[in-house]
């Protein structure tokens, strides 16, 4: 990585003040050493508003939405800064103006060949697309590295727009985005990069969420292409045969209105009442957790006011013990417990961990003589791992793994002599740990320099990335378990996937089963499956009081 060109990029913006994209971006490039803004090319659109005049009552009632989420999105501090505006006067960079020609429908620009000539007098080596119309034409190519931009939406099933509205409309459990390299195909460009996040309840919930997470991987990307000079694998394409989504009419509004006003008065009379979704575990003893059957497993009742979660089993030193995150409901904390289980029964035995701060997924490996726990301690913005002092019930704080970070579900396991964490972290400071899945790597467990696998996130999709527990390795396969997300619901099913590829320069796993949560009477979701020491372990949650 020390062989790089640092880029020179452009933005072109539409006249008047800047959007949070631009100023982000912006922003983020003053501290890169592989590229730096040098130019806004800025598009004058005049005459865009005279070409919008049809589909009023449309977007009268589009607007409504907007604003009405707007208004309800900004009490969440976090998404301030997405409806601030900027004075273009802010950016100190070089600033050229251009009037591009407007198609009658509004939507494609083209340019003039005087001012192409003013964006190749800049030379710059990227242009990236945060303004008004799609682009034809020469200045696709004007640039060495040609444009790219984000379509915010998986261009597999969803081409078009509005961004992030119809994902929460057609109760989508995820919404995609991609960066990619501007082609005269509508949403058809060389994908460079993609991920998708869970589909927040609201569309402006939703909007927002996209940008903040979309806007960090913009950066990564162009840092990307500085050092690796502009080569980079782009996705393979698959034919698009989904609809071209448009601006909603005002009956679709109308339809999302009134499902959103539904779904509202649920959650507050749900509050009202006193439900919630309450989590429990159970396990089973076999020898093949592959024909398990999961009805056949044992429930462990909840403690009064608390409830149960993420099971990890271990036998040591002659005893089968299932720790599990303990939930306070009335402290709203979480702290690690053990059980002893056995064929007949089990016995909860006390806690095993606390902190002043939140405790859940208590993963467990052994090493050598010794057994170690790292907990996910998200709260704490860092990875930390116990030792084991009197089983099972004694532990100490051995080391930090990793500080300043927020991450969920660490696994840790050790193959071809290196030791592999997988985990779950959240790059956008929103509290979504269920996207990103990242590898590190380093030769000992006890250690503070894990180094990142180089196409961290491996996984960017909240159907696949977070962990859900272990399998333990008991041949020479690997298995990871994963979560799937529903629209607006955490934790709806879990799967299984094989490891084909793992080592410094790639990854590759193969999705094997789901889990669905059909093992037991009225239960909405499942997101842990453990096995080791022939049992097994699962947990499933309830809405109930």
């Amino acid at each position: 990585m020390n062989n790089f060109q640092k880029l020179k990029v452009g933005i072109i913006v539409d006249d008047g003040n800047q959007t949070y994209f631009t100023n982000d971006l912006y922003e983020k490039s003053l501290d890169s050493k592989y590229y730096s803004i040098d130019a806004l090319i800025i598009q004058k659109t005049n005459n865009l508003d005279k070409k919008h005049n049809d589909r009023l009552l449309d977007r009268f009632f589009f607007k409504i939405i907007t604003k009405i989420e707007t208004y309800l999105v900004k009490k969440k501090n976090s998404f301030k800064e997405i409806f601030l505006k900027h004075p273009i006067s802010k950016f100190d960079v070089q600033k050229v103006h251009v009037i591009p020609d407007i198609s009658r429908s509004g939507i494609f620009y083209r340019y003039k060949e005087t001012d192409l000539e003013k964006i190749k007098d800049l030379n710059l080596d990227l242009l990236v697309r945060a303004g008004s119309g799609i682009l034809k034409g020469n200045v696709l190519n004007i640039c060495r590295l040609g444009i790219i931009s984000f379509h915010h939406g998986d261009n597999n099933i969803n081409r078009g727009g509005p961004a992030g509205f119809w994902e929460v409309f057609n109760k989508e459990p995820s919404t995609g985005f991609i960066i990619q390299r501007l082609t005269e195909e509508l949403d058809g460009g060389d994908v460079i990069f993609k991920g998708k996040i869970g589909t927040s309840f609201l569309y402006m919930l939703n909007y927002c969420n996209l940008c903040v997470k979309s806007n960090i991987f913009l950066h990564h990307t162009i840092e990307k292409l500085s050092y690796k000079n502009g080569k980079i694998n782009f996705f393979s394409k698959t034919p698009y045969s989904y609809p071209l989504y448009k601006f909603p009419n005002y009956y679709e509004s109308a339809i999302y209105l009134l499902r959103s006003f539904v779904l509202g008065l649920k959650k507050i009379f749900s509050k009202l009442l006193g439900f919630k979704y309450k989590w429990h575990i159970a396990y089973q003893f076999t020898d093949d957790w592959e024909n398990s059957v999961l009805r056949k497993s044992k429930i462990i009742k909840n403690p009064t006011n608390r409830f149960l979660a993420d099971p990890f089993v271990v036998n040591y030193n002659g005893k089968t013990i299932l720790f599990a995150e303990n939930f306070d409901i009335q402290l709203n904390k979480g702290v690690i417990s053990a059980y002893e289980i056995n064929k007949n029964g089990y016995k909860e035995i006390g806690i095993a961990i606390e902190e002043k701060f939140h405790l859940s997924y208590p993963f467990i490996i052994k090493s050598e003589n010794d057994i170690f726990l790292i907990p996910e301690s998200h709260q704490a913005k860092d990875i930390r791992i116990y030792k084991c002092l009197e089983f099972p019930l004694k532990w100490e704080l051995k080391e930090i793994l990793m500080k300043n970070v927020s991450a969920a579900d660490t696994n840790i396991i050790k193959f071809n002599n290196k030791y592999w964490m997988f985990t779950n972290i959240d790059s956008s400071k929103t509290g979504d740990h269920s996207s990103e899945l990242h590898i590190f790597y380093s030769d000992n467990l006890i250690s503070k320099d894990w180094i990142p696998h180089k196409n961290n996130p491996v996984i960017f999709d909240s159907n696949q990335a977070r962990n859900g527990g272990m399998i333990y390795p008991q041949s020479d396969k690997i298995y990871r378990v994963f979560q799937r997300q529903d629209f607006d619901m955490y934790g709806k099913s879990s799967g299984i996937s094989i490891i084909k590829t793992l080592n410094e320069n790639d990854y590759e796993e193969e999705i094997l089963t789901n889990i669905e949560p059909k093992f037991f009477k009225n239960i909405r979701g499942t997101h842990s499956f453990c096995f080791n020491s022939n049992v097994l372990a699962i947990d499933f949650v309830k809405y109930q009081k």
